[in-house]
């Protein structure tokens, strides 16, 4: 269920992004609304609960992006895979960690689509543009990244309520 709710919280997030921020004007340079959901994911202590929304998340991203196929997909599943391995050793999810690792995660996403250019033998952004555009995501993710993570912290916890009312209703009938 969790699963299926970041989903549709990831498919409102790529419908935001792609659609109506262009029409107020918010450039291309503008931080990627999925990294901070991806570090969210990340933070599930479970498999099935992170993994599968970012995989197809990043898929339907590549497909509406018109990038290679793997683009998104490979960026996002190591924002997911590095915090998911972080949190078996640090509190990631804390008040100073929290900033930090979704700084990191807007590193991870550039480097790999910015990297994959490289490797591709085509010409990518000079490393003065590079640098511009990573610092401007990284504040902006920052401080917008974290009041992702807030609500959708608060929409895990409405579904993980609305199951204990659900099995509790189950209960009192049986």
């Amino acid at each position: 269920m969790t699963a299926l709710l970041f989903l549709v919280v990831g498919g409102a997030l790529i419908v935001l992004q792609t659609s109506v921020l262009p029409l107020v004007g918010i450039g291309p340079d503008r931080f990627d609304l999925l990294v901070p959901l991806m570090v969210f994911l990340g933070l599930q202590p479970r498999l099935r609960d992170g993994l599968p929304p970012v995989i197809l998340i990043g898929l339907a991203v590549d497909s509406l992006s018109g990038a290679p196929p793997g683009y998104y997909a490979t960026a996002y599943f190591w924002i997911w895979a590095l915090v998911h391995w972080l949190i078996g050793f640090l509190q990631v999810g804390g008040t100073f960690m929290l900033p930090v690792a979704l700084a990191g995660a807007v590193v991870v996403e550039n480097l790999v689509l910015l990297g994959i250019p490289v490797l591709l033998g085509r010409p990518g952004p000079t490393p003065t543009q590079a640098t511009g555009i990573v610092v401007w995501q990284v504040a902006w993710t920052v401080v917008m990244g974290a009041l992702l993570v807030a609500g959708f912290t608060a929409v895990q916890r409405r579904l993980s309520r609305y199951q204990r009312q659900v099995q509790a209703r189950r209960a009192v009938r049986e």
